[in-house]
């Protein structure tokens, strides 16, 4: 009996993110709290430039932390907005990976991080932070593991999917659904 399971996913090839350069869908779907770093993620979005949508699914498990996340979003810059959606079913979360370009969870630690995999599946780049198992994501063309020790990288990867058009954002959604599939 393995009581932590992740889901089966279907292995079938993602669909067109419908990326346009200067424009950004990413999501998150953990708790909000302190070691999934949602305060830190919402930090980084200070200096992008461009239209950048940052949803944000999972409950709220420190309402404190949550007051200082709301606190940065109001400072973000015109053209990015973060929103809390609440929680989702685990069967909504294929379709919400359907509709972003990237998933973005810069945790302070995971010791699996099954919504990572999810999104692999799915063939969701990752934006994510060293501190996971998903090691090498850059190498393998399927997102970047960052070291939380570097935020402005962060921001300029962040910044470098911004700009990125269709046919790039595709090479890497390839190389997210062939790690996935592995």
């Amino acid at each position: 009996l393995v009581p932590n399971l992740g889901r089966c996913m279907p292995a079938k090839e993602p669909p067109p993110r419908g990326k346009r350069p200067g424009e950004l869908r990413l999501v998150s779907v953990a708790r909000i709290a302190v070691e999934k770093n949602t305060l830190f993620a919402i930090e980084c979005l200070k200096q992008v430039k461009g239209r950048v949508t940052f949803d944000l699914y999972g409950p709220i498990y420190d309402e404190a932390y949550w007051a200082k996340c709301r606190e940065a979003i109001a400072q973000l810059p015109p053209g990015i907005t973060v929103s809390h959606k609440g929680t989702a079913a685990p069967e909504e979360v294929p379709g919400l990976f359907a509709q972003v370009h990237a998933l973005f969870m810069p945790s302070q630690g995971e010791n699996f991080g099954h919504t990572m995999v999810e999104a692999l599946a799915a063939g969701l780049p990752l934006v994510i932070s060293d501190r996971t198992p998903w090691k090498g994501l850059e190498r393998q063309n399927a997102g970047w593991d960052i070291p939380l020790e570097d935020p402005a990288r962060f921001t300029r990867t962040i910044q470098l999917l911004v700009h990125m058009e269709e046919q790039a954002l595709r090479a890497t959604v390839g190389g997210a659904f062939a790690l996935g599939k592995r």
